[in-house]
Parts: C-alpha cells; sequence; structure tokens
C-alpha cells in the first residue's frame, strides 16, 4: 500500500505556544567531560529525536507544565552534561563543558490531533514530526545551541512529550535512562534509582583528533528523500514461533550430542532396534562402546536476530535486486558489557559501534531463514574486546564521522533496541500509549526497534522505507504472517461509518446495512480476538486460536444478556474500556428483549445492532471512574470514531454524552465496564434503529 504522503512534507499545524530556558536546581561540579572515539563520529548526526505519547492527564495543563519544568530543573542535577554545551579546544579535541547553561523547554499546541490519529493510521503521521525540536539540526551545533530541548505538545485527548537531545553527547542506553529518571522526580521521587556515571577511563577516551571541514559537519544522506514510515508490531507468541522456527533445524540432545546410532538409524531409514537382532559390525561397535560423535556447536538464534533475520529477507525481496547485488545489514551493538574491564551499565555517552554483515540478494533469498539469521548471529557474537578495541584502533587511523544513510540502495540499518525500558515513564498519571520517533537521522532502510506496549517481549519496528519498497513489503506474505495490526480495526470501523451514511435505512435497504454491519464487525472482532498467533500453511491457509474468557463480574445484576454478548466480543487481554446500556437500557431505548430478540430471522438483526452498539461504545484504552475529573470534560474517540465526552458529577456518576453512569469500574481481565443508563450511539444510527411508536406523530 503506497504512503499517502511523504515524510519531507513539514507539518506547520503545531503551533509553539513558549520557549523557555531550564536550568539545573544546583550548581554542577562535574568537570569537562572528553568526547570518545563513540562520540565524535556522532557530530555529523541529526539530535537524536524520541518521544512518549500519553492519554490526557487529570490537571490542566498550566499544572501539568509546572510539573514537568520543575521536575526537568531536578533531574538536570543528576545529568550534569545535557545542561552544558560542547566546546573545542585549541588542539581541536572536543568536549562538554557542564557550565549548566540549561536546556530548552517548549510548550506546544496541536489540539486538532487526537491520540488515535497518531496511533490508527497504517503509516506514521506527518504530524508527528512537529512534535520534536531542533529540526534537522546536527550534533556539532551543540557547540552553540542547547544539548536537549522537552517539548510538550498539547493533543485533543492526550499529550506528547518530545526529547531532542545530542547524539555526540549520548547514545540509546543514556537517553532513557535519563527520560525514566526525569519521569521518576516528577513522580515524587527523593533518590533515584539509577544513577548514571560519568567515569571517562576507558579505550573509547582516544587521542585522536577529529577535523572538522571549514563550512561544518552535514548528515551523509539526502534529509529530503520521499520516505514512507510504518511501526510494526510483533507479540511475544509471534516473536517465539519465528525464534522456534528460526532455531528447529538441527535436533540434538542436552548435552549438546549427536548419537551416532541415532544418526544411522535415521540415514537407513529403519530404527536401531537395541536388542539380539542383527545390526551392522560398524553401528553395534558404537552401540556396545556407547560411543558418542560431537557435534559442532549449534548457535542459539535469539528472538531478536530472527525478526532481524526476517525483515532482511522481506526488504531484500520488496527492492527486487539482481542475485549477485550485495545487500548490507548493519546493527548498532552496546559495547559496555563487551570491553575487559567491562564498562558500567549506566555509563553516561555513546558506547555503540555498527556490525555490518554481508550477503548477495541470491543468498539472503535462497536459504532459509536460519541461514540469514546466522549470519548476523557470527558477527554479533564475534565481536567482543578485542573487536571493539580493534574498531577503535581503525578509527584512530583515519578519524570521521560516521557515514548514516543507504549509499548503494541496499543497506538495512538497526538501530534502538526492544530491551529499552521506553515504556517505563509514568510522570504521575500512568504510562505512555506508544512512542514515536521524529524526522532525525531517517533515509530509506532505516530500522529502529522498540518494546511493544504489551510488554513481556514483544516488539515494535519502526521500518522506514522508499514508499515503492514499503508498498512491496506490505504484501510480502513471509514477513506480513508474523506481524499483528490492531490498526485494521480502525479501518474496519470506518468502512462501517461509510457504509452507514451511503446505504438507505429503509426496507430491504436497512437489511442489508445490518447484513453488511454484521459482517465487517465480525472480521474486527477476530482480529481483536485472535492472539496475533496467525500461522501459514503454505501460504494457503490461516489458523486463528481464541483465547477463553473469564466470566463476566457477577457483582451487578444490572448486565443483561445483551451486554454480556457485547463485552465478549472484546479480547480479553487487551486494555479497553466499554460503556455497556444496562438491561433497562436495551428494552427501553432499543427495544430489545431476550424471548423474542435471540430467535428465527430477529437474531441476525440483533447481532447486527449490539456489534454497531459496541463500536460507539468502546475505547481502546482504560479509562477508570477516578481517572475522569469532577465537572470538567474529557473527550475520547471510540472505535467508530463517535466522540465520547465525559464527565463526573460529585457523586461519582460518570456521564457520557449526556448518559448517567449506574455502575462503574467492574472489570473483566484488562476490560474496564461501566454500566450506563441509556445507549451511546450516533444519531444517523438512532434514527434507523428507534422504534416505530418513538416516531413523531404528525
Amino acid at each position: 500500500m503506497p504512503c499517502e504522503s511523504p515524510m519531507a512534507v513539514s507539518d506547520s499545524l503545531t503551533k509553539i505556544i513558549s520557549k523557555s530556558t531550564v536550568f539545573p536546581a544546583t550548581q554542577s561540579t562535574l568537570p569537562d567531560l572528553k568526547l570518545s572515539a563513540s562520540d565524535l563520529p556522532m557530530l555529523s548526526c541529526h539530535y537524536i529525536q524520541k518521544g512518549n505519547l500519553f492519554l490526557r492527564p487529570p490537571i490542566v495543563i498550566s499544572d501539568l507544565l509546572f510539573l514537568l519544568r520543575e521536575g526537568l530543573s531536578r533531574v538536570l542535577t543528576h545529568f550534569p552534561p545535557l545542561a552544558g554545551r560542547l566546546i573545542t579546544d585549541a588542539n581541536g579535541y572536543v568536549y562538554i563543558t557542564c557550565n549548566d547553561a540549561g536546556v530548552q523547554f517548549l510548550h506546544a499546541n496541536a489540539t486538532h490531533i487526537s491520540v488515535t490519529d497518531i496511533v490508527s493510521p497504517l503509516h506514521v503521521p506527518d504530524s508527528v514530526k512537529g512534535f520534536f525540536a531542533f529540526d534537522r539540526m546536527v550534533s556539532h551545533d551543540g557547540h552553540f545551541n542547547p544539548l536537549l530541548a522537552v517539548q510538550v505538545t498539547e493533543l485533543h485527548d492526550g499529550v506528547f512529550i518530545g526529547f531532542s537531545v545530542n547524539h555526540a553527547v549520548v547514545d540509546g542506553t543514556s537517553l532513557w535512562n535519563f527520560i525514566n529518571t526525569f519521569a521518576e522526580v516528577c513522580r515524587g521521587v527523593k533518590l533515584i534509582t539509577k544513577q548514571p556515571c560519568f567515569t571517562r577511563e576507558s579505550v573509547l577516551i582516544s587521542p585522536a583528533v577529529l577535523k572538522v571541514p571549514a563550512d561544518g559537519l552535514k548528515v551523509t544522506f539526502d534529509e529530503f528523500a520521499p520516505l514512507c514510515e510504518r511501526v510494526f508490531s510483533f507479540t511475544r507468541e509471534s516473536i517465539l514461533k519465528l525464534k522456534d522456527r528460526t532455531n528447529n533445524r538441527k535436533k540434538i540432545n542436552s548435552y549438546g550430542e549427536i548419537n551416532a546410532a541415532e544418526v544411522m538409524g535415521k540415514q537407513s531409514n529403519d530404527p536401531i532396534k537395541l536388542s539380539d537382532d542383527k545390526v551392522t559390525a560398524l553401528i553395534g561397535n558404537w552401540i556396545r562402546n556407547a560411543v558418542v560423535t560431537k557435534a559442532e556447536p549449534v548457535p542459539e538464534i535469539s528472538s531478536f536476530q530472527s525478526l532481524c533475520a526476517l525483515l532482511w529477507r522481506g526488504v531484500t525481496r520488496a527492492r527486487k535486486f539482481p542475485d549477485s547485488k550485495t545487500t548490507t545489514f548493519r546493527m548498532a551493538v552496546n559495547c559496555r558489557h563487551r570491553l575487559e574491564p567491562k564498562l558500567e551499565t549506566l555509563y553516561f555517552g555513546n558506547a555503540i559501534q555498527s556490525i555490518p554483515t554481508y550477503a548477495s540478494a541470491g543468498d539472503v533469498l535462497s536459504h532459509d531463514l536460519r541461514w540469514c539469521a546466522e549470519q548476523l548471529n557470527k558477527n554479533v557474537l564475534s565481536h567482543d574486546d578485542t573487536m571493539v578495541r580493534r574498531s577503535v584502533y581503525n578509527w584512530e587511523q583515519d578519524p570521521r564521522c560516521f557515514p548514516l544513510g543507504n549509499f548503494d540502495g541496499a543497506m538495512l540499518t538497526m538501530g534502538s533496541s526492544p530491551r529499552f525500558p521506553m515504556f517505563d515513564n509514568d510522570f504521575g498519571w500512568g504510562k505512555p500509549v506508544a512512542v514515536r520517533s521524529g524526522r532525525a537521522n531517517k533515509f530509506d532502510g532505516k530500522i529502529s526497534a522498540f518494546p511493544g506496549r504489551e510488554g513481556g517481549g514483544s516488539v515494535d519496528l519502526e521500518v522506514v522505507l522508499s514508499p515503492e519498497t514499503m508498498a512491496e513489503l506490505e504484501l510480502d506474505p513471509e514477513f506480513m504472517q508474523w506481524n499483528c495490526e490492531i490498526t485494521f480495526l480502525f479501518k474496519v470501523m470506518n468502512l462501517l461509518d461509510i457504509l452507514l451514511r451511503s446505504t438507505t435505512t429503509s426496507g430491504c435497504g436497512f437489511s442489508l446495512i445490518l447484513s453488511n454491519i454484521t459482517n465487517f464487525n465480525l472480521v474486527a472482532i477476530w482480529v481483536l480476538k485472535m492472539k496475533r498467533d496467525i500461522s501459514f500453511s503454505n501460504g494457503a491457509r490461516t489458523t486463528i486460536k481464541l483465547k477463553k474468557s473469564s466470566k463476566i463480574p457477577e457483582n451487578s445484576e444490572r448486565i443483561g444478556a445483551f451486554a454480556t454478548m457485547m463485552i465478549e466480543m472484546l479480547p480479553q487481554d487487551l486494555p479497553f474500556t466499554i460503556f455497556v446500556p444496562s438491561k433497562l437500557a436495551f428494552e427501553r431505548d432499543l427495544r430489545l428483549g431476550v424471548n423474542d430478540s435471540l430467535v428465527g430471522e430477529k437474531a441476525n438483526d440483533t447481532f447486527a445492532i449490539l456489534t454497531r452498539v459496541l463500536s460507539f461504545t468502546v475505547v481502546p484504552w482504560k479509562i477508570l471512574s477516578e481517572s475522569v475529573p469532577y465537572s470538567r470534560e474529557i473527550t475520547c474517540d471510540s472505535l467508530s470514531g463517535l466522540k465520547l465526552y465525559v464527565s463526573k458529577d460529585p457523586d461519582e456518576t460518570l456521564i457520557v454524552n449526556r448518559i448517567r453512569s449506574k455502575q462503574v469500574d467492574l472489570k473483566k481481565n484488562e476490560i474496564v465496564i461501566h454500566v450506563m443508563d441509556g445507549v451511546i450511539m450516533e444519531a444517523d444510527f438512532e434514527q434507523s434503529v428507534r422504534p416505530d411508536d418513538d416516531h413523531d406523530q404528525d
């Protein structure tokens, strides 16, 4: 599917309300820190741009900004380099001077954009690029600009906190430790849990000097090339199955040995009988002497290497190279634990190196998934202390900036890590809904790995490709079978809206609506209910396993049969909120009774109505009554896109689109249930299903 808008088009709809400088709460005593052989190559890279999307906090924006500004000031006392500037001495050495010059803090407004506008489109929308400061700024500019900018962008029903940080000062490990600590401080933590280490005593601190051209440093790729960006999601179950498939080629016993008798038995296609039957002298000798033959060590391919191999094959196929074309898969590796002696886990700065793996397009596609994964695995395993030191030595012979980009059209560059704690950033009102990045350092073939929001080993791959390559990858059956798209649900619901508005609502037209609504909603519900472990057999058959759900809470007499049916339609292991009508509301507002609405021809119409009502009343995240402020309305979009206006009375009653709650905060697994004294629905749909005796009389 082609990208609808190239990333090169900037979004001008995010309005900057204010800019200010935030200084550390206490003065720094840290000396100047020399940039290392891992820091200096990043001077030509853009500032890193990463951020978190949150639901709207239950406080007014002025209080939120005060909380974040004060927390930022306090956390900078633990990270003084971020409040400093870059300096270059007379000998050409570059340092971070911890001079408390401050960081930039921005308040922006984009209230025309909702949370679903960001997370539901198939491709990452351009509007996200407006959530970050220092657009296209290279790290060398840290000599004259802050090393960190924090932008807080108000959305229609949420907030985005975007971080732009100098890449010559931090890598991903350092950045996410800072953001985690920032969140801790905002929550009122007195003693931070992960104190950064600023030591500069390792082989990475080099005597080499990086020569900077007279006209300054620039990125080494085309910043304005048309690109398409998509986040592909892989569940824990899907990744474990992929790893299983990748590793399931050689069977060995628990001691890493292959039994010779077993091998010969398999080769002769006849099982060996350990009895008085005659066997060949050779095999008999092996058996009597219990000889075992050591197998070559079979490396265990990791889940992430399996995923990288899958992507390598998919993109290579999508790019349609001739067999002889050499392809490259680059992986950034953390050197902290590879060096001897090891660096501190929380060493602050860059401690990464890039490992290239080469293979012809013919080899990538003619061999199986394991072969590709083994090539990556060998290079990662071999990158030990010796290789790290050799890489530093080689760079010292020719100090230069890192050549970031896709120079021959056949490269993939993997950055970031699914191990980074990106969803641990609770600033006081809950964890993020999503992770997104800005325009920085993106080119055809740039991949970033994020942890999936559901945790447990799930992974999101942020994939940036040319529009043509992305369109091909999205049609690749091997790649797409492993990835799950909840965004499909939103597209189905949009189709429902179109269908409802374009079809007549009388006579057989209404029956046609109900029939199509049932079909579309069934597809959407099945997409949600499957455990996202779709397996393909010869590319022809799809097997979907459903997870049995637990019982509906029994502590409420107001949940009737129809409400139960609606709740059972939802996946039980994903966070949803449903404003379900009470039993009385179904009877009063829709004239649905259990005795006559679930039998005969009425059953299909009833089920169609329920699935449509479901789309109006479900929100794809948790909304507990305690998170709704008193006497102030919050808004959110239901699955169908219907705006829900939620408020709370002093008596704890929730009011949603003028309908009051009868009972709140019931729970079924991950689902939050609020029982309402009415049916929430769009006006057009209400008109189409209104009982005849409710129509106005002439």
